[in-house]
This record gives C-alpha cells, structure tokens and sequence, in this order.
C-alpha cells in the first residue's frame, strides 16, 4: 500500500469521528436571561398609586387603560406632574409603569423615564409585544 492511500483512509477516519462528535453532542442556542429588578420602584404596596404609561410605535403615550392618550413627551410631563401633585395632597405614593411596545423605538422610553425622574418619581421599564387589533 503506498503511503497516500494510507493518509486518504486516515482523513476518512477523521471525518468519521467529527461527524460522529456533532451527531452526539448538544447544541443548546437558547439562554437563560434573568431580566434586571427595578431598584427605583421597589414593591407596590395597597397604599400606592401607580399609573402605567404604554409607549408606543409613534411616539403616543397611551395612560393606564388607553383611554387616554397623550401625544408627546411635553403634555406627559404635564400629567405625570399633575397627577403627583394630587397623590402628594392625597398623602398616597406615587409610582409610574413605563411599558414600551417591543418596537416602540427606546427614545420614547428614555423620555419617558427622564420625565420621572425630573419629578422624583418612582419608576418601573417593561417592554411588552401586544396584538393589534
């Protein structure tokens, strides 16, 4: 046997056990991702009153069910400031929700976010995938 059938048979035997090591091993793409605690809102008690500011595709702020929508970050500060002043007269804690939509872009959330903390108020970020209607 010349030597360079010898070597053809030894890349076949190669080959062999690399296709062999793929077929058993496991490949596992998915990782688990541990989303980070909001230390600026902290747990919401009975007593507290919190407003959930959506973020939407547009730059349109629906407020807690929807039914109004604030179109701009300036009239959203406005709100957000009245509705302080009456929870501070009312002696109740205020907190804010941001819940952005997933392709919300994250400007507005960032406004969002800056206007809360302008206000000393505290603050909560989730991203969420809603169906439309």
């Amino acid at each position: 046997m010349s030597g360079g059938g010898l070597i053809l048979r030894l890349i076949d035997l190669v080959f062999i056990l690399l296709f062999g090591f793929i077929v058993i091993s496991q490949i596992n793409t998915s990782k688990m991702i541990n989303p980070p605690k909001s230390t600026e809102a902290g747990t919401h008690k009975d007593s507290t009153a919190v407003i959930i500011v959506g973020v939407l595709p547009n730059g349109q702020y629906p407020i807690n069910d929807g039914q109004t929508v604030l179109p701009d970050s300036t009239r959203l500060q406005r709100y957000l400031d009245q509705e302080a002043r009456k929870a501070m007269a009312a002696g109740l804690p205020l907190g804010v929700r941001i819940r952005a939509n997933w392709d919300a872009p994250v400007r507005y959330s960032l406004a969002a976010a800056q206007i809360c903390k302008d206000l000393g108020l505290p603050k909560g970020l989730d991203v969420v995938r809603t169906l439309q209607k």
